[in-house]
């Protein structure tokens, strides 16, 4: 009886274990493969500096509140340097339209 006793017990521990393996190699494939995507789908805007409106060079605030962009609220600003240029990508929302515009330093639209 104790024989088993002690099988059942072993065999029981074994299950547990194998479970436990189990589910912590799904656990670190799962967070493998999740720190993989970023680099895979690298998002334009991973290389970029957030900025406030207010910190956004005076030329292109200027810009901004012209006729061109009448209606339209700044909900994000990037800063990215690049060549020795910085440049500017804001993105811009109208109601339910959203849209990015690309600026340099000097307040020239670069990409609407």
């Amino acid at each position: 009886m104790k024989k088993v006793l002690f099988a059942c017990i072993l065999s029981l521990g074994t299950v547990a274990v194998l479970q436990a393996q189990d589910s912590a190699a799904t656990q670190s494939d799962r967070y493998s493969t999740e720190a993989q995507q970023p680099s895979q789908d690298k998002d334009k805007y991973n290389d970029k500096d957030m900025v406030a409106t207010t910190d956004l060079p005076a030329a292109i605030q200027d810009q901004l509140k012209s006729q061109d962009y009448t209606g339209w609220t700044v909900s994000k600003a990037y800063r990215k340097a690049k060549d020795g240029k910085t440049m500017y990508s804001v993105e811009l929302t109208n109601g339910t339209e959203s849209k990015k515009v690309k600026f340099d330093e000097q307040g020239n639209v670069l990409k609407d």
